[in-house]
């Protein structure tokens, strides 16, 4: 019998070793199954302290598949015009964690949600956020360009925003966090650069699923990870961890606004596309990359931003997807 399209995976069979067929499952429920990773770890304390060593491993890996997947090709192509990536990044990296911490300033925040609401606003993009905004129809070429520079120089940029541009105590000083992150990144990109080479792209791009289905894997152990002692807070402090989500939507959604908004009046392109895209890439920040390189005795208070901020990652894409259908149709942004 003939085999059908559903039986295949990019020209892969699906057949094969159970661990295989378990990653191509994955790979085609990723959304469920990483939302699903969130809960678990709420659910299930002694599993989610049990993986909390992973939490780093599995950011290397996320990076690393992200950067042996990135089409370097389609990079080339929009840095033939680079004004709009590199204001976007600058805007990113340097502009928006200042002006969070003005506005926060006013505000009776606790030293630990301060800093993890700066930290958040100067981080790089989320891995997935060009991928996401393609679903969406926004610029994925420029998104993808973003990604990678920022990416790249965070290991430079965030640790001078968080000792000194704004003082922050983290537990670890400014070249030690610098170290970290410098050592997580470049390795990364390393190790994807040679396996590209041995492997070649072709091949790479015919087990697209099952890459896919390892990437769900790593996010779901970091998202049942980076809940270990997130359910005991709940438990002991319901009001006051409701409050915490609630900063971590407000950070997701203000960010993402201030940005569509500031690039729509002094950006180099104004097109609809690029000034939805940029805001949403703004909004949608790497919190694991900073989870990873924290040392142990920073403020709980961070790590507790970080957890919950996992919410708003995971939920506001299924919420903004009618909403940018109907700016792209004809809305607001003309």
């Amino acid at each position: 019998m003939p085999e059908s399209g559903a039986d295949k995976i990019e020209g892969v069979p699906a057949s094969g070793p159970p661990m295989i067929r378990i990653l191509e499952t994955l790979g085609r429920i990723a959304p469920q199954a990483m939302a699903v990773g969130v809960f678990i770890g709420l659910l299930a304390p002694p599993l989610a302290h049990v993986l909390r060593p992973g939490l780093t491993p599995s950011v290397w890996g996320l990076l690393f598949i992200v950067m042996l997947r990135i089409d370097w090709a389609e990079v080339a192509v929009r840095l033939r015009r680079p004004l709009l990536p590199a204001a976007l990044v600058v805007w990113m990296l340097a502009v928006t964690p200042v002006l969070t911490a003005i506005c926060l300033t006013p505000f009776d925040l606790r030293p630990g949600l301060f800093a993890a609401m700066v930290l958040a606003a100067g981080s790089a993009p989320l891995f997935s956020a060009p991928a996401i905004g393609l679903m969406f129809g926004l610029d994925g070429a420029l998104m993808l360009v973003v990604l990678v520079a920022a990416t790249l120089l965070v290991p430079l940029t965030l640790p001078l925003v968080a000792g000194g541009l704004l003082g922050l105590d983290l537990g670890a000083g400014t070249g030690e966090l610098m170290a970290r992150l410098a050592g997580l990144v470049p390795s990364a990109a390393a190790a994807a650069a040679l396996v590209r080479h041995i492997v070649g792209p072709e091949r790479l791009r015919g087990f697209a699923i099952r890459i896919d289905g390892i990437t769900v894997t790593l996010l779901i152990v970091f998202a049942v990870g980076i809940m270990d002692g997130v359910t005991a807070r709940l438990l002991a402090s319901p009001a006051d961890t409701a409050r915490v989500t609630a900063l971590t939507f407000g950070g997701y959604l203000g960010l993402m606004l201030a940005s569509a908004a500031a690039f729509r009046i002094i950006g180099p392109d104004r097109d609809r596309r690029t000034v939805l895209g940029a805001g949403f890439i703004s909004g949608c920040r790497n919190l694991a990359i900073i989870v990873a390189v924290l040392p142990a005795d920073a403020d709980p208070d961070i790590a507790l931003f970080f957890a919950l901020g996992q919410f708003p990652i995971y939920i506001m894409p299924a919420v903004l997807r009618p909403v940018f259908r109907r700016l792209l149709g004809g809305g607001v942004l003309k």
